[in-house]
């Protein structure tokens, strides 16, 4: 779903992400790569395979829409190195020919990142700020973190809860990339714009 923005024009994909036309930068947050492994070394059996579908999703966007950029908006590996940490560095080797950039979250606490992927705290890129956590910026905000969701209620009174887009006055915040990461809803005013996501789609709730 296209969408107009502070007079950018921004495409919402299914995928959990948004590409931004005019810089050719896909944009996602909270991959939380390494997770699975995390839990698994806490006795919890969660499969590789969880994050590895995240690497295959992240590889058929950048084949898709051919982004000169991808910029990560935090929380891009769980935890403490472990092994799926090399699943990452050799998809860098193998997009080599894409700037990465990871802008710093609360769980971006290893102790070495690889020379290709540039790390900062915040990016500014007029007319859009970029954090992990929402922030008062000069330009419109952009950030993950919270994993947001909403909910929505049949006639029958069954719910269900959708990861979602919510876009305010002055922040949007996307919703997790990653598929293991869990959704929080939230309670969005009747002045935000709100784009759910179900079965392959970005659908407009309010």
């Amino acid at each position: 779903m296209q969408i107009e923005i502070v007079g950018e024009i921004l495409t919402l994909l299914p995928e959990r992400a948004i590409f931004w036309h005019k810089k050719e930068m896909l944009i996602l947050s909270d991959l939380h790569l390494g997770k699975a492994g995390h839990f698994r070394k806490h006795g919890i059996p969660v499969s590789r395979k969880v994050h590895l579908n995240d690497l295959q999703i992240l590889e058929s966007l950048i084949k898709s829409l051919q982004p000169k950029k991808v910029l990560l908006l935090g929380d891009l590996f769980h935890s403490l190195e472990n092994n799926e940490w090399n699943d990452f560095l050799n998809f860098l080797r193998v997009y080599d020919f894409v700037e990465f950039t990871l802008v710093e979250g609360n769980h971006d606490i290893l102790s070495e990142y690889p020379p290709s992927l540039g790390i900062t705290r915040q990016l500014d890129l007029d007319p859009f700020s970029f954090t992990h956590i929402k922030d008062a910026t000069k330009f419109y905000n952009l950030s993950g973190h919270i994993h947001p969701g909403v909910s929505i209620r049949g006639r029958a009174r069954q719910s269900i809860t959708l990861p979602c887009f919510c876009f305010t006055h002055d922040h949007a915040f996307l919703p997790a990339f990653g598929q293991f990461t869990g959704i929080k809803k939230i309670r969005p005013k009747k002045t935000d714009k709100v784009y759910g996501i179900a079965e392959g789609q970005v659908i407009e709730l309010t």
